[in-house]
């Protein structure tokens, strides 16, 4: 790929406002979108063959429009997928988290220790009060035992300030047998990838603010 593509892939990254719009305005070849993406877009050390699975899913699911605009209400929009979710790293995911948690129910504010072990975000619900772990990996890489016995220490510590009625751990992967173990032993409820899911639908994310969140924080 010439230095004259290079450039032209990073000019339409620019100008383009998700994924999709990004992928029918280019006819670079796979390996060349992914580079672009990962440098201009991602700006994190993702490995290429990820980058590619993510870039063909998101073409599949152009294709099956059958009639796709360029408008951003019209296509999916980044970080409303899980697997968009696995690329931010842990604090951002804490943010886009809260901000998730905010939309379907209550306030959900990032805490003053936010990259600290415990707790990361406080979901203040109509019903009760959450202190959550909020833990961003790939879906291959499942959260262990420490994880619970963090977010169990970390809500001992926070109930003084925010009267915590439940600890939790969500995530973007699974969790092991050892950590279902401990959860179960310490009364500690755990949010893996459906429950996620479905709280992204609730929440009705766009691209353009989900987008401003890393930028803001």
């Amino acid at each position: 790929m010439t230095n004259r593509d290079r450039r032209d892939l990073k000019e339409q990254l620019r100008t383009t406002s998700s994924l999709a719009e990004f992928l029918e305005t280019t006819d670079a070849s796979l390996s060349a979108q992914a580079e672009a993406l990962i440098k201009h877009r991602w700006n994190r050390d993702i490995p290429r063959d990820r980058a590619i699975t993510i870039i063909r899913d998101e073409q599949s699911r152009v294709d099956s429009y059958e009639s796709v605009s360029l408008t951003t209400s019209a296509r999916s929009p980044r970080y409303t997928d899980l697997t968009d979710l696995e690329l931010v790293s842990g604090y951002e995911f804490e943010h886009v988290l809260a901000e998730i948690l905010d939309r379907i129910d209550g306030e959900a504010p990032v805490t003053r220790a936010s990259g600290d072990q415990g707790v990361d975000v406080v979901w203040f619900r109509e019903s009760e009060t959450v202190g959550i772990q909020a833990k961003a990996y790939d879906k291959a890489n499942p959260v262990g035992n420490s994880a619970v016995q963090e977010i169990y220490t970390g809500v001992t510590v926070h109930n003084s300030e925010y009267e915590i009625d439940t600890a939790a751990v969500v995530t973007t992967s699974r969790y092991t047998d050892s950590a279902k173990k401990a959860a179960t032993n310490s009364d500690v409820t755990l949010y893996g990838r459906d429950q996620l899911k479905k709280w992204l639908s609730d929440a009705e994310l766009d691209a353009d603010s989900m987008g401003d969140i890393p930028a803001e924080i």
